[in-house]
């Protein structure tokens, strides 16, 4: 055995190999060369970290300067809105009406700083002729996504603006708007932006009796004047109010008219009811005064003259002069001369006076009788069916109806007068002094359908 294996062993050994390239084995097909190799792996890192650098700094660039951060609208009647970034620089630039775009009139204001735009802006706006003396107000709003910083960038732009519009007596309405939906669809329903939409949401909210409709068509100037005693609207300086009588000729046609000349408790505020007008409100001689006054021209439109104030404030003669529901009743129907019975009889307490409804013999009648048994007001109106007063031709003339009416008020000269044809029926309207008559006459009878003598 022994022998064996060292026949074995030195056969082993004299193997001969075949002497052959190792280099050469590697490229040989189907041979493995075992040796690890490590790759340097810092080129594609620092090609990776380049490229997230150039991203974040891309979009840092975009962040800063070509993302909308805010916008800004500026209206007077021109309508113009400024998109600024981050930084506070225009990236442009739109107008709203075809009065904005005569503003603009071309100008490049993108990559321009926004104070420096709102100026060139206003300054176009005063060259040509949209901001002067008669109608000075210019309105700002900010729209942004954040609240605070919307009302950062308000005070920034007023106080920019402040001195110089203030010194040249202009004056700034500003406001921050939320893109409600509500608010855009009125925008778009009206044409106007949503600054003004805005506004005028503000202003309804002081004052209900207003609507959309009557303020949509209004300049910032007149909503301005409207807004003058509204808290929550932001002002700087004074709306111009020199296109109306002032005022100073307001009270003064009031008092006149009153003829009084004390008064205690004045106030005075503008609105709008079809025009722009004056209210105002002042007691002399323990009776309270109302008055609505046309802006434009002074006329008298409405007024009220309340002598309840004088029972409250005598107490004296609060037992002699205060009438009860019957005693109001009774004067009623001495005053429309019925002693039959009547109908539907309605009496209610008002502010200043009993509120009378009654019908007799197909008649409504209307009473506004003072706690003091005064008549302030009254009217009747005729209840017939319409076959017996719908006649086709009328056959009584308008002279005719005319002398009916003025024989009933028993007057002669009148002014405003004004008759129309309606319905088989004349409806006539005169003033005498300061009395207002409203006729309506039956066009084939003559008959008096319907009168009303109104303060």
């Amino acid at each position: 055995m022994k022998n064996i294996e060292n026949k074995i062993n030195t056969a082993f050994h004299n193997i001969n190999l075949p002497e052959f390239d190792t280099k050469k084995l590697n490229e040989k097909k189907g041979i493995v060369y075992m040796e690890s190799k490590k790759k340097n792996m810092l080129p594609y890192l620092v090609t990776a970290c380049t490229l997230v650098f150039c991203l974040l700094v891309g979009f840092g660039v975009y962040n800063n300067n070509f993302k909308v951060a805010s916008k800004i609208g500026i209206d007077v009647n021109p309508s113009i809105e400024l998109t600024i970034n981050r930084k506070n620089k225009v990236i442009d630039v739109f107008a709203n009406n075809d009065d904005g775009n005569k503003i603009l009139n071309n100008m490049d204001l993108k990559g321009s700083d926004m104070n420096v735009a709102i100026n060139a802006l206003i300054g176009s706006m005063v060259k040509n002729g949209y901001i002067d003396e008669l109608a000075n107000s210019i309105l700002i709003s900010v729209e942004g996504n954040s609240d605070e910083e919307n009302e950062k960038l308000r005070q920034e732009i007023v106080n920019e603006l402040n001195a110089y519009l203030v010194n040249n007596n202009f004056s700034i309405v500003s406001q921050t708007v939320s893109n409600e939906a509500e608010l855009e669809s009125i925008a778009n329903e009206y044409n106007i932006s949503l600054g003004k939409a805005q506004l005028i949401k503000d202003i309804i909210a002081n004052n209900n009796l207003l609507t959309y409709d009557q303020l949509a068509n209004l300049s910032i100037n007149e909503l301005n004047l409207i807004a003058s005693n509204n808290d929550n609207i932001k002002v700087e300086g004074s709306a111009s109010d020199k296109a109306y009588i002032g005022y100073d000729k307001a009270k003064e046609i009031a008092l006149e008219h009153a003829g009084v000349t004390d008064v205690t408790n004045y106030q005075v505020e503008m609105d709008y009811d079809e025009v722009i007008v004056y209210e105002i409100e002042f007691r002399a001689n323990n009776t309270k005064y109302e008055y609505e006054i046309n802006a434009t021209n002074g006329d008298i439109m409405e007024y009220d003259i309340d002598s309840h104030s004088n029972v409250n404030n005598n107490n004296n003669n609060n037992s002699n002069t205060t009438i009860t529901r019957d005693e109001a009743r009774e004067i009623a129907l001495n005053h429309a001369g019925i002693t039959g019975n009547i109908t539907n009889y309605k009496i209610e307490l008002d502010d200043n006076s009993y509120e009378i409804e009654f019908r007799y013999n197909n008649r409504e009648y209307d009473y506004d009788i003072s706690f003091t048994g005064e008549i302030l007001k009254y009217s009747t109106d005729n209840d017939y069916d319409d076959d017996d007063y719908n006649q086709a031709h009328a056959t009584i003339t308008r002279d005719e109806a005319r002398e009916i009416a003025l024989n009933h008020a028993g007057v002669t000269d009148v002014t405003n007068y004004k008759i129309e044809l309606d319905d088989n029926k004349y409806e006539i309207e005169f003033r005498v002094d300061y009395l207002e008559y409203e006729y309506e006459i039956n066009a084939t009878t003559g008959q008096i359908i319907s009168y009303e003598i109104d303060d």
